[in-house]
């Protein structure tokens, strides 16, 4: 339940960030300087909490490669193709397009980490999908 608890939370402030984003990005900012502020700010506070906290940084090398890579998959890249789209298009028809993320996370967790797949979560999809194709035809 605690994990459902955090989840919940964690959408509440990435639906919350992007008009954070949209408005820095009215103005002159390109979205790979604003992807600089963005991670250098998050590594920052990240850091701190780190040191304030006593948390370790000796993992295995295995461990923070493929954290590494998650990073820059959704850290560096996702964020500045999302910068790029939050600066050129409505943010009410660019968000939830970029939040099928459970979308592509559901069927890579299938496909490559076996994770079961029911019909339930098959419906799920299909809707996910349905409400993404509604918001594209709303776009003038």
């Amino acid at each position: 339940m605690k994990s459902i608890f955090f989840a919940l939370l964690a959408s509440i402030v990435w639906g919350s960030a992007p008009i954070l984003f949209k408005l820095g990005l009215r103005g002159e900012m390109h979205p790979l300087t604003a992807l600089v502020f963005h991670n250098l700010s998050a590594f920052t506070l990240a850091l701190l909490f780190v040191l304030l906290t006593g948390q370790k940084f000796g993992y295995p090398i295995k461990e923070i490669a493929l954290v590494v890579a998650g990073g820059v998959a959704s850290g560096f890249l996702g964020l500045f193709l999302f910068f790029k789209a939050v600066k050129g298009g409505e943010v009410s028809v660019v968000s939830p397009i970029a939040s099928t993320s459970p979308l592509w996370s559901s069927l890579l967790a299938f496909l490559l980490l076996g994770e079961p797949f029911s019909w339930l979560r098959f419906a799920g999809i299909v809707l996910i999908v349905c409400g993404i194709a509604l918001i594209s035809l709303s776009v003038k």
